[in-house]
């Protein structure tokens, strides 16, 4: 008979790719984990893992069991919540992702601020691009997400959350400094960080520069790098590198401490669109729902800069 600690132990070693790790990461000595698969596969009648020197990967028909496995754990978490729910006890587990932005500025204070009236909950929070974050989703990984952009996938719900804007941010000794606003006439002529081709960021600038004009198509920035992320880019701008385009959360410490300057680009439209994500034909968890509305109501507002 099937037991749920067969299924913890089978998820464990699906995740790492080894008996060793699975059985530290679940508390449990590897003699005993090799047992717990030894006797599913006998349940099962079929190995469910092909096992070499160097590596575990799952068979054909460990693929095939992996979805039910999780699909089962996750229902057995979901009652649990709705019982402790029915009681009055509010506990659990919750695992939510964001993409780049999400996960390192808005994810992080919010499940801060969340937690403070559930102190007995946990939240594990994934960072990864986009696409990641959809699938960790819709395959059940994660019960909710964060991302900047909507992929064309017909079994995940993107719920607009929050318009965010992006900024110019420019070192403090630069002569952008302390303006305002800045003309894109007057931003060609300084040193411009761009993010790497493909991010959310970037497509929200080639978009906006698109919709702003043959005009302003014809000013080209004096790009002297291109980044791979938000956190590459304001070290490089706080250490004097160039100028940027980037999220207001991103450096709004940075600009209340002086560590570097914010201004506007009037000429152009740089709102960038967030959205929550979550599976359409799965029920998510009471506790993912609670933070679901949480952050609808919780989260439109973009903070001030305090300059």
């Amino acid at each position: 008979m099937l037991e749920t600690r067969h299924l913890q132990v089978f998820m464990a070693i699906w995740e790492l790719h080894s008996f060793s790790k699975a059985a530290e990461k679940i508390n449990l000595t590897q003699p005993t984990v090799s047992g717990h698969i030894k006797t599913l596969e006998a349940i099962l009648g079929i190995e469910l893992f092909n096992r070499s020197t160097r590596d575990v990967s799952p068979t054909k028909a460990g693929e095939l069991f992996h979805s039910y496995a999780r699909r089962i754990l996750n229902l057995m978490a979901q009652a649990e919540q709705e019982m402790d729910l029915f009681i009055g006890r509010e506990k659990g587990t919750l695992e939510i992702g964001g993409s780049n932005i999400p996960g390192e500025y808005i994810l992080p204070p919010a499940i801060g601020q969340f937690k403070k009236g559930r102190p007995i909950i946990k939240l594990t929070l994934k960072i990864g691009d986009t696409r990641e974050i959809v699938t960790a989703v819709g395959e059940g990984q994660l019960e909710l997400g964060m991302v900047g952009a909507v992929i064309e996938r017909p079994d995940i719900i993107f719920e607009a959350c929050l318009v965010a804007e992006l900024l110019l941010v420019a070192p403090p000794d630069s002569p952008l400094a302390g303006k305002e606003q800045v003309k894109m006439a007057e931003l060609t002529n300084y040193p411009f960080i761009m993010r790497e081709k493909g991010s959310g960021t970037r497509k929200t600038i080639e978009k906006a520069l698109e919709q702003a004009g043959d005009l302003l198509q014809s000013y080209n920035l004096s790009i002297i790098a291109e980044m791979g992320s938000t956190e590459a880019i304001r070290q490089a701008v706080k250490a004097g590198v160039g100028c940027s385009i980037i999220s207001r959360r991103a450096v709004q410490k940075d600009v209340e401490l002086g560590l570097m300057s914010a201004s506007s680009l009037p000429e152009l439209n740089l709102k960038r669109q967030f959205y929550l994500i979550l599976p359409k034909q799965r029920r998510i968890s009471p506790l993912a729902e609670e933070f679901r509305q949480f952050m609808q109501q919780n989260c439109q507002q973009e903070p001030s800069l305090q300059k």
